[in-house]
C-alpha cells in the first residue's frame, strides 16, 4: 500500500460503527474480492494493512482505502487496524500508482523462503529460453499456466512432471537452433503432444529438420505445426509416422485420465 504523509500509528477497534464510507470511493463489490476473503479468513487482519482514514469536518472517521478490509473485518469479526491521516488524498490517484506483481515476483518471494519448486522453475524457465508461465506450466505437467496459476500464487505449486518438462524444453531448445522461426507459443504446444507419443524420437525430427530447413515456418495454431512436424519427421524416411494423430490421441488420453481420476 503506498505511504501517505501525515500517518499516525495503527490504532485497532471492533467497533466498525466508528467508520463512514468516503463518496469518493469505488463502491463496495464483495463478490469481486473472493481472495481478500479468503486470505483474512486464513491469516486475520493484517495489521501490516490498516485502513486508511481521514476526520470529516465532523471528526467522524471516513475510509479512503480498505473498505472491504472493513466490510469483511464486520462480516469475520475481527478487529480493525487503521491509521488517521492529515491528507485527503485522491484514493484512485494514489492506489493507481500500485505496480501489479508479475509471475516472477511471486516465484522469486516463494524461492527465497525456501520453497525449492519455485528456484527450479525459475532456472529451468532461464536455462531454456522460456516465458516464466510456461517454465512452471510444462513442470506441473500441464499445457497452459491458467491451469496453476492459483495454485502458484499461494505458494503451493509442486513440480510434477520433470522428465515430461525436460523433453519438450529440449526438443524446442533443439528445434530453435534449427530455425528461429518455430519461436512462438503455439510451437511449445505441438512440441508438448508429441513428447507425449511414446514412440517419438526427437533424435530423428532433429536430423530431418537439419536436412529440409524450408519446410520449417510459423504457423497460427498448434494442428498446423503437428502437420509440419508430421512431414518433417518422415522427410526421405522409409517407414512413415501418423504423428500428429499419435500426438492428438496422446493429448486426448491425457486430458480423460485427468478427468477421470
Amino acid at each position: 500500500m503506498a505511504r501517505v504523509n501525515g500517518s499516525k500509528s495503527i490504532q485497532s477497534t471492533r467497533n466498525y460503527r466508528l467508520f463512514g464510507r468516503s463518496d469518493r470511493n469505488r463502491e463496495l463489490a464483495v463478490g469481486s474480492h473472493k481472495k481478500l476473503y479468503a486470505s483474512m479468513k486464513r491469516y486475520g487482519f493484517l495489521r501490516c494493512f490498516p485502513v486508511v482514514c481521514v476526520r470529516d469536518a465532523n471528526k467522524h472517521l471516513v475510509v479512503k482505502d480498505g473498505q472491504h478490509r472493513l466490510a469483511f473485518a464486520e462480516e469475520l469479526g475481527l478487529p480493525v487496524h487503521y491509521i488517521v491521516v492529515d491528507v485527503d488524498f485522491d484514493v484512485a490517484e494514489v492506489v493507481g500508482t500500485t505496480v501489479t506483481w508479475k509471475l516472477k515476483d511471486y516465484a522469486q518471494l516463494y524461492a527465497t523462503h525456501g520453497k525449492s519448486d519455485y528456484a527450479e522453475g525459475i532456472g529451468f524457465a532461464e536455462r531454456h529460453g522460456l516465458p516464466l508461465g510456461t517454465a512452471f506450466a510444462l513442470l506441473a505437467g500441464t499445457t497452459t499456466f491458467s491451469n496453476v496459476q492459483n495454485a502458484f500464487r499461494e505458494g503451493e505449486f509442486r513440480i510434477r512432471e520433470q522428465p515430461w518438462a525436460d523433453a519438450v524444453a529440449s526438443l524446442y531448445t533443439m528445434m530453435l537452433g534449427v530455425s528461429r522461426e518455430l519461436r512462438t507459443a503455439r510451437f511449445i504446444e505441438a512440441c508438448m503432444a508429441v513428447c507425449r507419443v511414446e514412440e517419438f524420437d526427437a533424435d530423428r525430427l532433429l536430423r530431418c529438420a537439419k536436412r529440409c530447413r524450408e519446410k520449417l515456418g510459423a504457423y497460427s495454431t498448434r494442428d498446423a505445426y503437428l502437420d509440419m512436424l508430421e512431414e518433417v519427421y518422415n522427410f526421405g524416411q522409409k517407414s512413415l509416422v501418423g504423428l500428429k494423430t499419435l500426438a492428438v490421441a496422446a493429448m486426448r488420453a491425457r486430458t480423460l485420465g485427468r478427468a477421470g481420476g
